[in-house]
């Protein structure tokens, strides 16, 4: 069974429960269905057919979560951008997806319009509302298309969705997801939460619906649930709503967390209806884990993934945070967990040997869940995947009961606020400053985001720059996510005998009397 017919059952026996709740708008489930029908139609009619990409630029909306279905029924592969991104990034993108449509939120037709020239294989611009001359209008999309299922003859390893994410060498490269991935991801998460018939999840959405908090839409439509969409972080917002249509599940990442215990209005809600907070990117620290049990009760699960392995690998499940005052449990809020159902995790040497319990090696990972491979880049692909296994280049350690740590990083990715940030990137845009002679970027612990970007610089002789100088700098080129937070200025930067940079050597100073050498 493919992904849309699950959707199909969903349809079939729950006509008129809630599906979508976007602001003041709310769609049944045969409402919502009907729209996902025509806009598969709609598209069909444009001549896109099984296989092309369609690139969504969109925050959480429920047409972000319509044309999502529409892949999930037709074997048209979604493309999702991410909408913090730099204009050029989302071009390259789009360009080295091939994408045939690009279906565009009113927040960012703007800035497509000023780059149309530099788009190369986008043949239909579809924008939701505000629609300029040049664009076609989503509705009118619908409008055309018939309310009848679409007759797909997709298969389980046919493309989904191609995910950009900096792979293992800092440049932008699209993982390839197929439908077997996902519905690995969709059993995992059905067994993480549950099969009840009295529990329909009301799940609330503030992460991106086009990435990692995408993969709680399909489990929650099986179950009969309704789809609570925001489309910003607002803490006064996300209670109101938590309260007014009693949510029971909702991801998000640690530093959502954290501002939610900050929150000095907190009390004046009621959220006694949540059943589960899943978070994800990051392990939290266990003190941050402390206070969000004693607010929220035990109800915190922790996923540990990858965007390669479709999200999940491990669990750190509810009853795994409650500790009752023993040591060995407390040390293990500091974990990633167990292995998922489904997954085989393994933790190896150089040599891809397991290592012994407590020792530190790669961990590997294998399942249906692991991804075809990246697009376009076969070398990459057998680099990353070999013999069906994940090499993840995060290092880590199971402990006694097969509880898995993370430990350190292979490379030298940093993770801040659920973001890959590669130091690559942000060091070849600060050598773009006339001033720096040399650069290092490394992450440092961060109570907030979990790492924070620091560079390291070295000027030139004579030069002058200030750090907010710096900062500006990298902030006009780059992602705002991905400007540096700090910016040190050194006389020398630490090297090899051949003069290579030893980011590990810069980082160290920073992690002294932290458990682990990442957050």
């Amino acid at each position: 069974m493919y992904m849309g017919m699950h959707l199909i059952r969903a349809v079939k026996l729950f006509p008129e429960r809630t599906a979508i709740v976007d602001g003041d708008l709310r769609f049944t489930y045969a409402q919502f269905n009907e729209r996902v029908n025509r806009l598969a139609h709609g598209l069909s009619k444009r001549g896109l057919k099984k296989g092309d990409r369609v690139a969504l630029l969109m925050p959480n909306c429920h047409q972000a979560v319509e044309s999502d279905a529409v892949c999930y029924k037709t074997g048209l592969v979604k493309v999702p951008l991410n909408t913090r991104l730099s204009i050029p990034e989302l071009v390259h993108q789009m360009n080295n997806s091939e994408a045939h449509a690009l279906i565009v939120h009113p927040l960012f037709i703007e800035e497509i319009e000023r780059h149309r020239a530099d788009i190369q294989t986008i043949e239909h611009y579809i924008a939701v509302s505000s629609t300029p001359g040049s664009m076609i209008d989503y509705e009118k999309v619908l409008a055309e298309g018939s309310p009848d299922e679409p007759q797909a003859d997709v298969e389980l390893d046919d493309l989904y969705s191609l995910n950009y994410t900096s792979g293992t060498s800092g440049v932008l490269k699209a993982a390839m997801l197929t439908h077997r991935n996902f519905l690995s991801l969709i059993r995992q998460s059905l067994l993480g939460t549950g099969m009840y018939p009295d529990y329909k999840p009301v799940t609330a959405y503030v992460a991106p619906v086009t990435h990692a908090a995408g993969g709680m839409l399909l489990p929650t439509f099986i179950k009969g649930g309704t789809q609570v969409l925001l489309n910003v972080f607002d803490l006064d917002l996300l209670f109101k709503t938590i309260e007014q249509e009693r949510v029971t599940d909702i991801l998000l990442i640690p530093v959502m967390i954290n501002f939610m215990l900050a929150f000095p209005e907190i009390k004046k809600y009621d959220y006694s209806s949540l059943r589960y907070i899943i978070y994800g990117t990051a392990p939290m620290a266990p003190e941050r884990i402390r206070q969000a049990l004693e607010i929220f009760g035990p109800i915190l699960r922790q996923g540990y993934g990858q965007t390669e392995s479709t999200a999940v690998a491990s669990w750190l499940g509810p009853e795994d945070h409650v500790t009752n005052g023993d040591p060995v449990r407390e040390k293990r809020l500091g974990s990633a967990g167990l292995p998922c159902f489904e997954a085989e995790v393994r933790v190896v040497d150089e040599e891809g040997k397991d290592v012994p319990t407590g020792e530190v090696g790669e961990i590997i990972l294998h399942g249906d869940f692991v991804i075809a491979g990246y697009w376009k880049d076969p070398e990459l692909t057998a680099d990353t995947i070999k013999n069906g296994w994940l090499y993840t280049r995060d290092m880590g350690a199971f402990d006694e009961a097969g509880y898995l740590y993370l430990i350190d990083r292979k490379s030298d990715m940093i993770i801040s606020g659920g973001f890959n940030i590669y130091p690559n990137e942000v060091e070849n845009t600060l050598y773009e400053h006339p001033a720096v002679f040399e650069a290092a970027v490394v992450g440092v612990p961060d109570d907030e985001w979990g790492e924070a970007v620091k560079a390291v610089v070295v000027l030139k002789p004579g030069a002058e720059a200030t750090e907010a100088e710096m900062i500006e700098h990298c902030k006009t080129r780059l992602a705002s996510y991905k400007k540096p937070k700090s910016v040190e200025f050194v006389q020398e930067i630490p090297k090899n005998p051949i003069g290579k940079v030893l980011r590990r050597l810069v980082r160290e100073p920073f992690w002294k009397g932290h458990g682990r050498r990442v957050n």
